[in-house]
């Protein structure tokens, strides 16, 4: 869905940015060779890191869904909830959960996000 450029205030913009940012660091944390589910699991400072980029970008995802609610992301519902589960230290939070978001939820929220600050720009 294009936005329409009156809705892309500083604040949204300040959101996109935060998810995107989010996503920058969670793929910083991995070289190609490690980008694997036994690199997360063995290391604890990855594994927090990754974490609390989740956190920070479930928040900016909700503030933005919330903000603007014919807003459409692909399983946007899925990555708040699982990203306030992290936020509230619930343990069903498995690493295979994370795993899953960093393979799979992140590349097309990454696309989606991208792609809506491109068409703020022209």
């Amino acid at each position: 869905m294009p936005l329409k450029k009156e809705f892309m205030d500083n604040r949204t913009k300040a959101w996109l940015y935060e998810i995107l940012n989010s996503i920058h660091e969670i793929n910083s944390y991995f070289d190609e060779n490690q980008k694997t589910l036994s690199h997360l699991s063995s290391n604890i400072a990855v594994k927090r890191a990754v974490e609390r980029n989740l956190e920070t970008l479930g928040d900016s995802l909700a503030k933005l869904i919330s903000y603007m609610p014919g807003l459409k992301i692909s399983n946007v519902e899925r990555l708040i909830d699982i990203c306030r589960r992290i936020k509230q230290g619930n343990d069903t939070v498995s690493d295979y959960i994370l795993w899953d978001v960093i393979r799979h939820y992140l590349p097309t929220l990454y696309e989606e996000i991208h792609l809506m600050i491109i068409q703020r720009t022209e």
